[in-house]
């Protein structure tokens, strides 16, 4: 495999999104041509992972081939209880959101990248650019999730503003102590 195709399988994959021929184009600094060909290569070999091209957008995805073991997996993943990891994540998220796994890392005080992934397979959120930093992500709820909880907007939720602007307040207060903290060093 040409090495324009390892970068362009390694890139969809980082990304964890479909891109454009045109992004693709722009951001490895090659041809239309060139692309086309890694593409062709990328298409011919067999995996467990495909690339999916519908003339436009180009992702990666599972091979058809794996649908029975991946169908089952996430019926597996389905069935479970989101526990208390999904819990406080989705809580996290709710009155705070959206956040990155980092932050939402530093509120759960523990690694949240299993719990979002389930959250994420199951619908419940979002992987969404981080408008602050176009290296990494942001999570934030869905409809589905809404409509699960049983409301049409977010500030429904129980107690939405208070528990809102104490969380902010305790923010606030963290971050200033924190300040505090460093000056004294």
């Amino acid at each position: 495999m040409s090495n324009l195709a390892q970068t362009i399988e390694a890139l969809l994959f980082a990304l964890g999104k479909p891109m454009t021929r045109t992004d693709i184009v722009q951001k490895l600094n090659v041809s239309a041509e060139e692309i086309d060909a890694a593409l062709g290569e990328l298409t011919a070999r067999n995996g467990g992972i495909v690339v999916v091209d519908d003339g436009m957008t180009i992702e990666l995805r599972t091979a058809p081939e794996t649908s029975g073991a991946i169908e089952q997996i996430r019926k597996d993943e389905y069935s479970r209880d989101i526990g208390r990891a999904g819990l406080e994540a989705l809580a996290a998220l709710l009155y705070r959101g959206p956040l990155s796994r980092a932050e939402i890392d530093f509120i759960r005080g523990v690694n949240s990248t299993q719990t979002l992934r389930t959250l994420t397979m199951r619908g419940l959120i979002r992987k969404t650019e981080n408008s602050k930093d176009s290296r990494s992500f942001t999570f934030e709820p869905t409809t589905e999730l809404l409509a699960v909880l049983g409301v049409t907007h977010i500030s429904d939720l129980p107690d939405y503003a208070v528990v809102r602007d104490k969380l902010e307040a305790l923010e606030k207060a963290y971050r200033n102590q924190e300040e505090h903290n460093d000056t004294e060093q």
